[in-house]
Formats: C-alpha cells, structure tokens, sequence
C-alpha cells in the first residue's frame, strides 16, 4: 500500500491531556505495551482526508511539532509525519489543487485549439485528451464520485477536480476553536 498522507483532527480537550506526555506515559494511555506494543498517529487522531502518497506541495513552513516532550516527538516522527497545522496549512493545499487542475486543463485546451484551428494534434496530445475523458467517464459510468450515506465526505474520487471540493467543505466546517487540525502520513 506505501505511505500516505492524511488529514486528522483531536478535540483540543483530549490534545491537552496528551502533549505533554512520555512515550511510556503515552503508550500506558492507549493501553500498549511499552516493549511489544506501538501507538501510531492512527490511534491518536480521526482521520478528516486522505492525501494519498503523493503530497507534491512545500509543507515544512506550516508545521507545529504535536508532542512537547521531545523523546516522544521524536518517536513519532521517526517513522511518520506527525504535525499541527492551522487554517493556513489547508488554505495552501487548496490554492496547490487549483493550481494543478488549471494547468492541467489550460494543457489539454492547447491541444484542442490546435485541431480547430485546422493545425494539427500531436499524438501525444490526442493520447491526452483521451485519457482524461476515459478517465473522468469513468468516474460517472462506471463508479459514482460521490456517497449519499452518514460520511460527512461529499466525494469518493481521487481526482483533484473533485477533491478540491472535499478540502474546501473541511475547510468551512472545521471547528478550529474545539480541535486541534493535525497532518500525518505513515
């Protein structure tokens, strides 16, 4: 499966009564043996996004380090991304999407202007074209890109034309007063 990367939240309530804490205070208040047991950033925060593996935006200027103790920080960020973010750290992955989709579709309308006006098409850019809607089909044919069940997630899609959305609805609904916003990956 690889690493991937994800969004969290922790009520600040909860982050409160852990940030200060040893490892083996931590691994003693999710019930896990210090010796055979593990605690990763799963069991200390609920999933809001997934990323997926590839984050291909600057993130380091808007992390916070999660744990004060720094054994225990640095056992968490031996083998993960186990940071804070605010408001800004989401805005920025935002503004990273929109930027993607633009350049992708201002690409692939070259290519189309090119045929209307009677020059041709690369291959490349025919091949392209063709992909994209296969692909964007498919999400309507074949899958749908979006649940109707009690999941607050409005899309089931990968694609960064649907997704952008997803990020945008956290963004307005998150309730930064009460939570603590936190970006992991493992």
């Amino acid at each position: 499966m690889g690493y991937r990367n994800y969004l969290g939240v922790i009520p600040k309530k909860e982050y409160n009564k852990i940030k200060k804490m040893t490892k083996e205070e931590l691994f003693s208040y999710k019930n896990e043996d210090i010796e055979d047991g593990y605690v990763g950033p799963y069991k200390i925060v609920d999933q809001i996004y997934e990323y997926g593996k590839y984050c291909e935006f600057e993130t380091d200027n808007y992390f916070s380090k999660f744990f004060k103790n720094k054994e225990l920080s640095n056992y968490m960020l031996a083998d993960h991304d186990f940071y804070i973010v605010q408001k800004e750290f989401l805005e920025m992955t935002i503004n990273n999407y929109n930027e993607r989709i633009k350049k992708y579709y201002t690409k692939m309308l070259d290519g189309v202007e090119d045929m209307l006006e009677n020059k041709a098409m690369t291959f490349e850019k025919q091949v392209e074209l063709y992909d994209h809607i296969r692909s964007m089909s498919s999400e309507w044919l074949q899958l749908t890109p979006y649940k109707l069940d009690g999941r607050p997630s409005i899309t089931t899609s990968w694609k960064y034309e649907y997704e952008i959305f997803e990020l945008v609805r956290i963004y307005k609904t998150f309730d930064w007063k009460k939570n603590i916003m936190v970006y992991y990956g493992y």
